[in-house]
């Protein structure tokens, strides 16, 4: 950081005050140790269990069949400090374990053991370092091999590390394990024979600083991202299982899966592309492309720098299956909790040698993009929550995904898209956005069809007389219009008196009886142009308000609103807004007055509603939904709109 005077000097004047600090002898290492360090502690990892996964990469790699993630508690609590908060984190595995000298090896960069062999998950050496001083400064690696008697313990101390000058790993030495990791093996019946154990010693980096939370923030996480590696592994967190989950819920065997027979996910796309990456003899320039035949391959061709397969699915879910909890709720259902899965992998899933990688959710779309070939990709908005799309590769193909060294992020070449395109994938996840959006439309049209009178009083009825009986006023039939109103009234019971087959008395008692229970009613009608609500006198001396489902304040405000989770109450308070302005309209005594409420309501406010939300629909309209409207070309619609716009 910079000092305060430093913005005064000119940059040669501030290089000269930095080089003095630097003592006669330095050597002018590749990297200086502490200012390197602390860069790459903010480097890299979203969040703990991103870089969490790097240690658990690296038990997998050693054969381990258990890993244990277990929490210290703090001993004795510092200032501020939570009795519930976490002093440590340690990674158990019961892999081969290190020699001691590898265990000093491996907390260096670059220290990797597979570099040239691509077939593993980890291959670059920069995991154990990396990850674990992005979340601590104090990392302690315990490893034992079968041939070892002891325990051997290597260190890496970020608060040790000078200034400037060349800085090495620690010498190994033998130790016991710590206090909180023994007592863990005690409980759980597990002896540490062979393996190694990584130990965040007072992590001040962590996501979440309770070992609840953190819990379940890894539990979370690794059941995804190990989907596919949990058979032959098995991990643990703080005592409980980690199981698979699957994101796209098309594999029996993990979480929230449901059979598409009992409206599950269904597999709506499968392809297996086999692929070559190769040179060009004379320009250098590196390509990739799809094989036709097993005779394109040869292990010997210098040109060939790699092949292998790309598996992509694509899945498809039923209205229903995957939807959004109440809103500030807990997830409480499956479908709740596919929701709150779906929405950390909305896009394309990359899974690398059974590992997930990362999920994109931003494809290809500039104009430059579709003019190179890239595809017609959607936009990724609400409804690629109700698709997914997974691509599964091997590290051979990594300089294909651009894969990092942190194993964090893909960077997929053009060539990928291209391929992609060429193979018509971004025209499947064209049509299941057009499926969402015909589907949920549809289902949107049997809610609104829904909307209808209640049995009993709503909460807004009974709301609004419960004002009337705080204000000592109740709306009264305007003498204007009495023998109007008393004739329907006369109307209704004569046609109910025929319908129950009562007396006329008897019919006429059993309207005043409702009005007098529900003074107030809200009710529906169609009329595609009509206004879009209408007062009326109902049973007498009953108000009713008659809502417009023709009408697009009602497509617009009123449905999405009964659709709405959480939009229960602000429905209802709508409600009370039309009583109060129906009451007001039905109390009028004045016929100019009247005239003029009718006018405004039918040919101001109505129409003026209608030009206005109908612009707002196509306004507010996500992209992809206008695209589907073009079908086989999801991305023309797209395209007409941003021209228009």
């Amino acid at each position: 950081m910079l000092e305060a005077n430093d913005r005064l000097l000119t940059e040669i004047e501030r290089q000269e005050k930095y080089l003095a600090r630097l003592p006669e002898d330095f050597p002018f290492p590749l990297f200086n140790a502490a200012q390197a360090l602390e860069s790459q502690r903010r480097s890299g990892y979203r969040n703990t269990a991103a870089a969490a996964r790097e240690i658990v990469d690296n038990a997998i790699e050693a054969k381990a069949t258990r890993i244990d993630i277990c929490f210290e508690r703090p001993r004795q609590l510092k200032p501020h400090q939570r009795a519930e908060s976490l002093a440590g984190i340690a990674f158990i595995d019961n892999g081969s374990g290190m020699l001691p000298k590898m265990a000093r090896y491996a907390l260096s960069w670059g220290a990797g053991t597979h570099f040239d062999d691509p077939g593993f998950i980890g291959k670059f050496g920069f995991g154990l370092p990396n990850a674990s001083i992005n979340q601590t400064r104090l990392v302690e690696v315990y490893t034992k091999t079968v041939e070892a008697s002891a325990v051997t313990k290597a260190t890496l101390d970020v608060r040790a590390v000078k200034a400037h000058g060349l800085h090495s790993v620690e010498p190994t030495v033998e130790a016991t394990l710590p206090e909180f990791v023994q007592a863990y093996l005690d409980k759980e019946g597990l002896a540490f024979d062979h393996g190694t154990i990584v130990v965040w010693v007072e992590p001040d980096r962590l996501s979440y600083k309770t070992p609840a939370l953190m819990k379940e923030h890894l539990l979370d996480d690794f059941g995804v991202t190990y989907r596919y590696l949990l058979d032959r592994v098995s991990l643990y967190i703080d005592k409980t299982q980690v199981a698979p989950v699957d994101p796209l819920f098309l594999t029996p065997s993990a979480r929230y899966y449901l059979d598409e027979a009992k409206g599950g996910s269904r597999m709506s796309a499968d392809y297996n592309i086999p692929v070559k990456y190769t040179r060009d003899a004379e320009t250098g320039a590196m390509t990739l492309s799809k094989v036709e035949s097993l005779g394109e391959i040869s292990r010997d061709d210098p040109l060939l720098e790699a092949a292998g397969a790309i598996y992509v699915r694509v899945a498809r879910f039923p209205y229903g299956f995957a939807e959004a909890a109440p809103s500030k709720q807990k997830a409480t259902t499956d479908a709740h909790r596919r929701f709150e899965i779906r929405k950390t992998r909305r896009g394309m899933s990359f899974v690398r040698a059974g590992r997930e990688i990362e999920t994109v959710d931003v494809f290809p779309k500039s104009v430059k993009d579709h003019a190179k070939g890239l595809g017609d990709w959607p936009l990724l908005q609400s409804y690629a929550y109700h698709w997914g799309v997974e691509v599964r590769f091997d590290p051979e193909l990594d300089e294909v995904f651009g894969i990092t060294n942190d194993k964090q992020t893909v960077r997929p070449i053009e060539d990928l898209w291209r391929l992609f395109a060429l193979e018509e994938i971004d025209a499947q996840l064209g049509r299941e956005q057009a499926f969402q959006r015909k589907m949920r439309r549809e289902e949107r049209l049997k809610q609104q069809a829904k909307a209808e009178k209640s049995a009993e009083p709503t909460h807004a009825e009974n709301a609004a007389a419960a004002a009337d009986g705080m204000s000592g006023y109740k709306p009264r039939v305007a003498d204007r219009i009495k023998a109007e109103v008393r004739e329907k009234f006369e109307e209704q019971a004569a046609a109910r008196s025929k319908v129950e087959a009562s007396s006329i008395e008897a019919a006429r008692k059993a309207l005043e009886e409702e009005a007098k229970r529900r003074p107030y009613v809200i009710d529906f009608y169609d009329e595609a142009r009509g206004p879009f609500y209408k007062p009326d006198w109902l049973n007498g001396s009953q108000v009713g308000v008659l809502i417009n489902r023709a009408h697009p304040f009602f497509q617009t405000l009123y449905n999405p609103l009964l659709r709405m989770d959480g939009g229960a109450q602000a429905k209802q308070a709508l409600d009370i807004l039309l009583i109060a302005l129906a009451r007001a309209e039905l109390s009028v005594e004045n016929e100019e007055t009247a005239n003029w409420y009718l006018t405004q309501r039918e040919r101001a406010w109505s129409q003026f509603l209608n030009d206005a939300y109908t612009s707002l629909q196509q306004k507010m309209a996500p992209v992809d939904e206008e695209s589907a409207e073009t079908g086989d070309d999801p991305v023309g619609g797209e395209a007409a709109l941003e021209a228009a716009e």
